[in-house]
């Protein structure tokens, strides 16, 4: 899968993108929602991504913001997961009414981020 991973805490971003190619997915990263937006519509259009992973607080366009741009002007309609330490039930709500398809929590663990992303990877072997 291609995977774009946007968050403004590099250290998140390298982790994350070390862990998604380990599993053989092609990641691209972006520290902000501008950055995101500009490669989504501009270099990314030869290479659609099949999966977004989004932090939601991020200096700027926050990452609700971000789904809110992505969807409102249908830039994009790839599955996005949102990711944050916060987990109050008014940010979930935001996060699928805006049109998230998933959350979530930081810190990521492993299993949990390879068990979300097989839900959205349609190359992912089905069990029977």
């Amino acid at each position: 899968m291609n995977i774009l991973i946007i968050d403004d805490d590099r250290l998140i971003l390298h982790s994350l993108r070390y862990s998604l190619e380990n599993l053989g997915h092609r990641v691209y990263t972006a520290e902000n929602s501008e950055e995101a937006i500009n490669m989504i519509a501009g270099e990314m259009k030869d290479v659609k991504p099949d999966l977004l992973i989004s932090d939601i607080m991020m200096p700027g366009i926050s990452g609700l913001s971000l789904v809110t741009v992505l969807r409102s002007i249908h830039l994009c309609t790839t599955p996005i997961i949102m990711m944050s330490t916060l987990t109050n039930k008014h940010l979930l709500e935001a996060v699928f009414k805006l049109g998230a398809n998933d959350f979530i929590t930081k810190p990521i663990a492993s299993r949990e981020l390879e068990s979300k992303i097989e839900k959205y990877d349609k190359n992912a072997p089905v069990l029977t």
